[in-house]
């Protein structure tokens, strides 16, 4: 079986009802995309129509018919996903009609701009109506802002099909499909069964792409399925890539598991949300008050219709000209990515209102008013990537998230995410660590409650050197794992905001300060160890009673003492000068016994084992039957 490739077109007809998209379909394709019978009986398109054919210097190409009925308006608007050109079709009869209007107003707000328009039944009119209805279309493009050759053409005799056909082979050429990341995600428009082969879907392969034997969640339920089989313009392939019309064959599923509307994706890929936070552009025609708080509104996301509650923030009512935002309240869970467009119509009667694009598909609740969120949302709307990967890193629950993880919340493509990360690192507006990309404006802060972290221990523990390392990175275990904690923690020893001493942080600053009684404490301890530096004492022998020195002691660990075993402890320049002797003595003469280490350093058998097993354990010696070699470190 073959693979599809990544440059496949998409092309869809729109326009207003009966004005010869489906005709025009069938004259180019060859197949019939009024389908149903309620279909053929009405003459009208009412679920979405496929076809396909090839242009005569490029692939393939996929069609789709979208309704042009108001009432099918929702179907119409599931057709869109993932479309690279239109042919609006005007019947050069009728010119210019209601549909029309609506058709280029709901492509306007889902970000399709590549046109051809295509005047039908051209030879059921005189020259001088052809040319009336040309004008009607010219006035009609140049308000909305369309820049398209008009092609007349009668898909019944032919005329111009030749010509249409030349001009669409050239506007494909000229399609520069974007770079996806690698998440398959595609919406369903249709599911149904067939006898003999189970659960079917179909959808426009949005991002990513999908193989046989993969496995696919449908989200918002959760349900998994794997696919059995995939069909590309009705042929048989192992692997389809982004932007093409898709039919997948799932199993284990059943066909009521599925529906339009759902998303199928990677499991984990998106998660489902009752809230969006949204850019908004009301149409011009239409009034403000249709968006109220509360207003209850029908949203379309990719071929899912759900109801829901409208929330503007920062204003009372939305604006014809400016900049809106709006959280949305579902009456119904959604699955949507950052960066999708979606259509708003009221909820009854049901007017088409506006549309734009998700800013934050899973947000928190706000306050209607609330400048942070503003600012936020005003950056994600700008369109500036750097920017809004800047502000993402800002506000996301962990400290910092993977190029990966960047790429698949804000729905930028991987390879992209790279570079904006590398510019971001160059402009010292972010940094990395291993994988992990953080926001240097957050680390610094971030860094500070480190610090602060550490002051508060110190505080509390005056006499202690430090705070332990696993201590330290436990208390910010769920802002950052453990490996980025690390390397922010020698990042910050490098910048000389802290120090660490084998398992222990400190604040750079930090010094053990001793009162009168603690510093009389600690002048009898290193008075006791130096008496006798080679029989190293116990705890007990050491301080007794005595709470300073106990104190005291502790805080000389890893400093001027070494901890040998449970109870004894020695000083640590004592041990340092026999670890040199036992270094160089081995390095001469390669072992040594323990007779031999009592002589080489004065210590009996009884501490000379115990100076000993704590060298094995330092790694600079280790065992081998009775005798002491070098390890290879030391070697």
């Amino acid at each position: 079986m073959e693979t599809v490739g990544q440059d496949q077109i998409i092309i869809a007809t729109a326009g207003h009802v009966d004005h010869g998209k489906t005709t025009l379909i069938r004259a180019l394709t060859g197949i019939d995309t009024d389908t149903t019978a309620a279909e053929k009986k009405r003459g009208l398109t009412i679920n979405l129509g496929f076809a396909f054919f090839d242009l005569p210097n490029h692939e393939q190409v996929g069609i789709v018919d979208v309704p042009g009925h108001q009432r099918f308006l929702k179907n119409m608007i599931a057709g869109l996903s993932g479309i690279d050109l239109v042919l609006l079709v005007v019947d050069a009869g009728e010119g210019i009609m209601p549909q029309t209007k609506e058709h280029v107003e709901i492509m306007s707000l889902l970000g399709i701009d590549n046109y051809i328009v295509v005047l039908s039944k051209i030879d059921t009119v005189d020259d001088e109506m052809k040319d009336l209805v040309t004008e009607d279309v010219k006035d009609f493009m140049k308000v909305h802002k369309i820049e398209a050759p008009i092609m007349p053409v009668d898909a019944v005799s032919g005329t111009g099909m030749d010509e249409l056909i030349k001009v669409m082979d050239q506007k494909v050429e000229s399609i520069k499909k974007p770079k996806f990341n690698g998440v398959p995600r595609i919406n369903v428009d249709r599911s149904f069964s067939i006898k003999g082969f189970g659960t079917i879907i179909t959808g426009t392969l949005l991002e990513g792409s999908v193989e046989n034997g993969m496995t696919l969640e449908v989200f918002p339920s959760g349900k998994q399925a794997k696919i059995r089989n995939i069909q590309v313009h009705d042929e048989d392939v192992d692997k389809a890539m982004p932007g093409t019309r898709t039919a997948i064959n799932l199993a284990n599923l059943k066909t009521e598991e599925v529906r339009r509307g759902d998303v199928l994706t990677l499991p984990g890929n998106v998660k489902p949300t009752s809230m969006l936070d949204i850019s908004f552009k009301l149409l011009p025609d239409k009034s403000a008050h249709l968006v109220n708080l509360w207003s209850r509104v029908r949203v379309y996301l990719g071929a899912q219709e759900v109801i829901a509650r409208v929330v503007p923030l920062g204003e009372e009512h939305v604006s014809a000209n400016g900049d809106n935002y709006l959280q949305l309240r579902l009456e119904e869970p959604v699955a949507v990515k950052k960066g999708d467009h979606y259509i708003l119509r009221s909820y009854s009667p049901m007017t088409l209102i506006g549309g734009g694009t998700i800013l934050d598909p899973n947000p928190k609740k706000h306050r209607r008013y609330n400048e942070d969120v503003l600012e936020q949302l005003s950056i994600q709307a700008s369109g500036n990537q750097e920017q809004i990967v800047l502000e993402f890193l800002m506000n996301q629950a962990e400290l910092g998230v993977t190029v990966d993880g960047i790429a698949d919340y804000l729905n930028i493509s991987v390879d992209d995410t790279k570079e904006i990360v590398n510019d971001l690192v160059e402009a010292k507006t972010a940094v990395k660590f291993g994988k992990i990309v953080i926001n240097q404006e957050r680390l610094a802060s971030f860094e500070k409650e480190v610090i602060a972290a550490l002051d508060a221990y110190h505080k509390k523990n005056r006499l202690q050197k430090g705070m332990n390392k696993e201590e330290l990175l436990s208390s910010f275990k769920d802002q950052v794992d453990g490996k980025t904690m690390e390397k922010i923690l020698e990042n910050m020893v490098t910048q000389k905001k802290v120090r660490i001493s084998g398992y222990i942080v400190a604040d750079a600053d930090f010094k053990v300060k001793f009162n009168k009684y603690q510093e009389k404490a600690y002048q009898e301890i290193i008075a006791d160890l130096q008496k006798k530096p080679l029989m190293p004492p116990s705890d007990t022998d050491l301080t007794g009673d005595d709470k300073n020195k106990k104190e005291v002691l502790q805080s000389l660990e890893g400093q001027q003492v070494v901890r040998l075993g449970e109870k004894n402890v020695m000083l640590k320049s004592v041990f340092d000068d026999v670890t040199k002797k036992v270094i160089k003595y081995l390095k001469e003469n390669e072992t040594m016994t323990i007779a031999e280490f009592r002589d080489l350093s004065g210590a009996s058998r009884k501490y000379g084992m115990m100076i000993l097993e704590y060298m094995d354990k330092q790694g600079v010696t280790r065992r081998k039957e009775n005798m002491r070699v070098l390890t290879r470190r030391e070697s």
